[in-house]
């Protein structure tokens, strides 16, 4: 993981006055310290660029092992700085090393640039800052009276922004990562802490304190077929996986019984990159068959990762499980932003060399499916239609909050529900692009980082850029996706899906592709086979809800009570609606707002056990 921190002073702070700016990096290095993830002895890089006489500094961390010049994440001398985080495209750096950020040909490189990731130029007098289309590089910024901050950690601009010790949390934050069960606001947990848009240039200079430049891409490409984009896509894909894992000794890659798992397999067989592919799950579970059968079809060795079982003192068989710890590991890692619902590793672990390995998962493809795009399926594509389903699908936590909460929450998000009353299809996209994937990735890859180098395989800026000028009929009904799998690896497509289909087929079979082979593409579903959809996360277990009703409901004062309804809660939290994902959404935000995740790793978490079905 990289931590980056910059800072400049604003214009109405005389030149030569540096008291407040050496008190702002103070801040800056002592925020760090609280906030780093991992031992302070696992850190190689500790950088401070703060040029004489200049009105600009920057601090970068890291405890990455030196490997690829496309993941240094830093390019530098006395006159001008780069710092970013992921990894980009090896045909930038020679234009980050030739001009700095002031020159428009090498800012529109770094709009249109390969890779995942957020960048900042500088020089002693001028900041910018650079996101990605697809914001899942997050870049958070804030503000204090003599200076404008920028990092890639939202908890580090709180501690710098109030000066404590602790950080200071925003109730609307919180609304905001409970009503989907992830962040969705631009209104972070860390109060006077917001998220910088996605597609976007933030300018600090002699003419502003603080500019905001879009440079998103809003408009489609009228004359961009099916094929073409599908092509483009396809290419994209493929070179991208050379880039990410074809320097590594070892390449793992997820497999489950979905869609997007396969783009990144076949991606990297395409790429003629080895590869082991696996899946988590009991011997038994419907996604472990069906990734065999894919992981058979492109040649691949395929493993299985089983969890580890006990025996109760009942005879039964259960799994053993430790939410504080699980907690712990999320948050510490994520920067007080993750939901435990997603298990990171332990951040004390030395960060893998990527040379060494690489693990890549199927993140992101619900981009090249056209996000919430494709649940317009079997709908007349209008306004009202994609209105109600997004509400439906963004606040499908909003019984749980406030009155009061909803409507904050709403505010915040009134413009992406504008976008979507303008032009449906194309807003449900950006709906997702820029408020759903990028936000759940900019917390949770971010925390994975932290052990393991950047290899999400289907979020490359440019390949979204090229998604985002795609015309609504190639966005609808998984259209793009189906024809850029089968442009990669033919056949791969026509596998049977573990209970699911296409959407352009779910109903019955469609012109659009083989309809006679229809029936031969019946979803697995394994009905019969208890153990073959487990997944103890998601389950109801009576143990697990009681111990997460006492965490969350046994604190009254907790500014948690600003924002939920106790009522509701305590309803969905004993079986009444359980949602397994809002129930770990609580029982993070409220671990975060305790700050445990600030302190040592538990000594003596509590285990509960999860009953697991008979086979």
């Amino acid at each position: 993981m990289r931590l980056i921190f910059a800072a400049r002073l604003k214009n109405h702070v005389p030149a030569g006055e540096v008291a407040g700016f050496k008190r702002v990096m103070s801040r800056a290095v002592t925020a760090l310290d609280a906030v780093t993830p991992w031992p302070s002895e696992h850190t190689i890089t500790d950088l401070r660029w703060t040029p004489n006489a200049g009105r600009v500094g920057m601090l970068v961390r890291s405890n990455e092992p030196e490997s690829t010049a496309t993941r240094a994440g830093w390019i530098g001398n006395k006159a001008r700085a780069w710092a970013w985080t992921g990894v980009v495209g090896e045909e930038l750096l020679p234009v980050l090393r030739a001009g700095d950020h002031t020159r428009e040909p090498v800012a529109a490189a770094v709009d249109d640039a390969i890779g995942s990731f957020a960048m900042i130029g500088a020089r002693p007098d001028t900041l910018r800052v650079f996101t990605n289309v697809h914001r899942s590089e997050a870049m958070y910024y804030a503000e204090v009276d003599d200076a404008v901050l920028f990092s890639n950690s939202a908890a580090v601009l709180n501690l710098v922004r109030h000066g404590s010790r602790s950080p200071v949390y925003s109730a609307l934050g919180l609304a905001g990562a409970i009503v989907h069960g992830l962040p969705v606001t631009n209104t972070t947990v860390f109060a006077d802490v917001r998220i910088a848009p996605p597609g976007s240039r933030l300018v600090c200079d002699e003419r502003h304190d603080l500019r905001v430049e879009d440079h998103y891409i809003w408009k489609a490409d009228a004359d961009a077929g099916l094929d073409e984009i599908a092509s483009s896509v396809a290419e994209s894909l493929v070179d991208y996986a050379r880039t990410i894992a074809g320097g590594a000794e070892t390449v793992m890659a997820a497999i489950t019984g979905g869609k997007d798992s396969r783009l990144v397999t076949s991606a990297l067989t395409a790429a003629g990159i080895p590869f082991t592919a696996y899946t988590n799950g009991l011997d038994e579970s419907g996604e472990v068959l069906v990734g065999r059968q894919v992981a058979a079809l492109l040649g691949a060795e395929h493993r299985t990762n089983r969890p580890v079982l006990t025996t109760a003192p009942s005879g039964r068989t259960v799994l053993p499980v430790q939410p504080e710890l699980q907690a712990w590991m999320t948050l510490r890692s994520t920067g007080g932003l993750g939901n435990a619902f997603t298990t990171l590793p332990d951040p004390a672990k030395k960060h893998v060399l990527i040379t060494s390995s690489v693990n890549l998962g199927g993140q992101g493809g619900e981009i090249i499916r056209g996000g919430w795009a494709r649940s317009l399926a079997g709908t007349d594509h209008g306004r009202d239609s994609a209105l109600r389903l997004l509400n439906t699908l963004w606040f499908n936590n909003a019984d749980l909050l406030s009155p009061l909460a909803t409507e904050a929450v709403h505010r915040d998000l009134s413009a992406s529900f504008q976008r979507v009353s303008n032009v449906p299809v194309r807003g449900m996209l950006d709906a997702y692009v820029r408020d759903r994937t990028g936000r759940w990735l900019a917390t949770m890859r971010h925390g994975e980082s932290v052990v393991a180098p950047h290899a999400t395989l289907l979020i490359n800026n440019r390949m979204v850029r090229r998604i985002l000028a795609a015309p609504d009929e190639t966005l609808v009904e998984e259209r793009l996706a189906h024809r850029v799998m089968n442009t990669i690896i033919p056949g791969v497509a026509d596998l049977p899906l573990f209970r699911d289909r296409w959407a352009f087929e779910a109903k019955g079979p469609s012109g659009f592709h083989d309809p006679q082979g229809w029936e031969s593409r019946e979803p697995y579903t394994a009905t019969n086979v208890p153990r073959a959809n487990f997944n103890w996360r998601v389950s109801y277990t009576p143990a697990l809800a009681q111990y997460f009703t006492s965490y969350v409901l046994d604190q009254p004062s907790s500014l948690l009570f600003d924002v939920i309804d106790r009522g509701s809660v305590e309803k969905m939290l004993g079986g009444s609606r359980y949602r397994a994902p809002a129930a770990w959404a609580l029982f993070s935000a409220q671990y975060t707002l305790n700050n445990g995740w600030l302190g040592e790793r538990p000594a003596s978490p509590d285990t509960i056990e999860i009953e697991v079905p008979d086979a």
